[in-house]
């Protein structure tokens, strides 16, 4: 299997204090587990924070310069990292490399604010970090020694045998993580390798936090079999620590620096062949065939398709529940079929048939008080397209979103349509642009405020109709800390009833915030400490609504509030 990387600048989470006239900069960059050989020439670092002991820097002669020195070390530890990239981002910029025992210097820096960065490969900088501010340090005759923290990058490894303990080489291991993107959990493949002959595999480089293992499917002793022979045994997908479902899985919690064990212990069960015919594509298109599992997740079966025949063969599937997707595409149109099968012996009347990829029209309908709105919205720069967005959120565990897209339908005129939508179920996410809000949103006989939308290859099919109005309410308001200070905080105003439509969010970034495009109706207005919380979630909401601020507002309203501090911590 081919190597997937993925290389991640994170954001910056959370601020240091430091001693008077001491700010701090601080930058996050994530780290891929694996590297790309045209990257392998790219240096990857870590970012610290400094601590220092300074005082308010004395006036300096004219031409007079300084030394700044410390020590880079290690944070969990505590012992020094040698060969670490310290430099003074000023002017001039000066660099230079710690010592064995992480101490370093630099001489020859004009008295002022001076950016200071250290970078070493393997670490990154501290990861609770959510404030973006500069790494300013005061340079002058009393500046003191700087303590620069690097974290250590952490490693998932293990080793998969069989029941008998024997190591099992050439499986195929997946690394991926759980991150939360507007609110909601999202799956990141973070690396893809196989085992070893003596069944181990390492994924390094990785920063704290959840990390999930999948495991095969693999057959057992292809290596070993004459090329005529077909193996008559594999192993399924299975999840840490020995799951079928990823839904069952258990997350490594890896913190910085740890290297954390995960085995596998595979069952063999038989193998079988999936055949059948592929058809509706013409002699010039080409095909492509996918097996999927019911989590989403792809297997590295190899599919032979003759395309004079259609015929197609997939060898070497172990025994279980499939998905198999057949696609094709053209100039002016994207072909697809898919079947879902129950593998428990040879399967030979496999058919897929090509039509059509489902494309979900979308009819929006504005209903103004402000002809303004309208004559605005008829106006839109980007050629009739709707104040509304759509995203269609898989409940497939692995599976992408979907959003809606622009079409274009002649004379001048376009369309909002969701093109090539597989079928499944999935959540609508409706997002109107202020003033306008989402009234409704229906497909068939489907609330889509409130019920899932059921999308099937076959049956009728349907517009999604949506209605917006802009008669909506705004709220501007602050946030209050126990202590009656001021505080950075992110905020989220839920509808209630709890509904389908994403929660409006805002940053108060010193403690005040305005929100517009808000539907009348019944609010929990929510102050949160952190911006890595899953708020897209009721049921993460319902747990801190006792410390939420109720708000109740009415068509054109202009809301004043004050929101009480929550201290939700990381979040999940």
């Amino acid at each position: 299997m081919g190597l997937r990387q993925l290389i991640v600048d994170g954001n910056l989470k959370s601020a240091v204090q430091f001693p008077a006239r001491t700010r701090v900069w601080l930058r996050r960059r994530n780290l891929c587990s694996h590297l790309l050989p045209w990257l392998l020439a790219i240096p990857l670092f870590g970012v610290a924070t400094a601590t220092a002991q300074t005082f308010p820097a004395s006036a300096a002669k004219n031409g007079e310069t300084f030394m700044v020195s410390g020590t880079v070390v290690n944070s969990v530890t505590g012992e020094g990292i040698g060969r670490a990239l310290v430099r003074v981002n000023g002017f001039p910029q000066r660099t230079s490399f710690s010592d064995s025992e992480g101490h370093f210097e630099i001489d020859g820096l004009a008295a002022g604010h001076v950016n200071i960065t250290v970078q070493k490969p393997g670490y990154v900088n501290q990861q609770d970090a959510s404030v973006h501010s500069s790494t300013w340090v005061d340079l002058g005759s009393n500046t003191g020694a700087l303590v620069l923290n690097l974290y250590p990058l952490g490693a998932v490894y293990g080793r998969v045998a069989d029941a008998a303990g024997q190591p099992i080489e050439h499986v195929p291991v997946r690394l991926t993580d759980r991150t939360l993107r507007e609110g909601r959990k999202h799956w990141e493949q973070r690396g893809t390798t196989e085992t070893d002959e003596d069944g181990r595999f390492r994924f390094p480089n990785l920063m704290p936090g959840p990390y999930y293992l999948r495991a095969g499917p693999s057959n057992e002793g292809t290596q070993l079999l004459a090329t005529s022979e077909r193996p008559k045994t594999g192993f399924p997908f299975v999840y840490y620590p020995g799951v079928p479902d990823v839904s069952a899985a258990s997350p490594i919690q890896l913190s910085a620096g740890q290297q954390a064990e995960a085995d596998f212990s595979l069952s063999a069960v038989p193998v079988y062949q999936l055949s059948g015919t592929v058809t509706g594509y013409l002699p010039e298109q080409g095909v492509g065939v996918q097996v999927f599992n019911p989590s989403g997740d792809e297997a590295s079966f190899t599919a032979r398709l003759n395309m004079e025949s259609g015929v197609i063969h997939v060898d070497n599937v172990p025994a279980g529940s499939y998905i198999v997707r057949a696609f094709s595409r053209t100039l002016a149109q994207t072909l697809r079929a898919e079947a879902r099968v129950n593998v428990a012996s040879n399967l030979e009347n496999l058919r897929l048939v090509l039509g059509p990829a489902i494309s979900i029209p979308v009819v929006v309908r504005l209903e103004s008080r402000n002809s303004s709105n309208l004559t605005a919205a008829g106006k839109n720069s980007n050629q009739d397209r709707p104040p509304v967005s759509v995203r269609l959120i898989s409940n497939e565990t692995t599976s992408p979103g979907l959003d809606s897209t622009l079409v274009q339908q002649g004379s001048g005129r376009n369309s909002t349509v969701l093109q090539n939508v597989e079928s499944g179920t999935y959540a609508v996410d409706v997002t109107a642009q202020a003033p306008w809000y989402v009234q409704s949103a229906t497909y068939g006989q489907t609330n889509l405020l409130y019920d899932d939308l059921s999308v099937a290859t076959s049956g009728p099919s349907y517009p999604m109709e949506i209605v917006l109005r802009d008669d909506s309410a705004s709220i501007a308001g602050s946030v209050r800390t126990s202590d009656g200070s001021v505080s950075q905080a992110t905020i989220i105003v839920a509808p209630q009833p709890a509904s389908k439509i994403t929660p409006k969010v805002a940053q108060a970034p010193s403690g005040s915030f305005n929100l517009a495009g808000l539907a009348p109706g019944e609010y929990l207005l929510f102050a949160f400490d952190t911006n890595g919380l899953e708020y897209s979630n009721p049921d993460v909401l319902e747990g801190y609504a006792s410390q939420a601020t109720h708000i109740t507002l009415s068509p054109n309203q202009s809301a004043q509030v004050v929101v009480d501090l929550i201290r939700a911590g990381k979040g999940e």
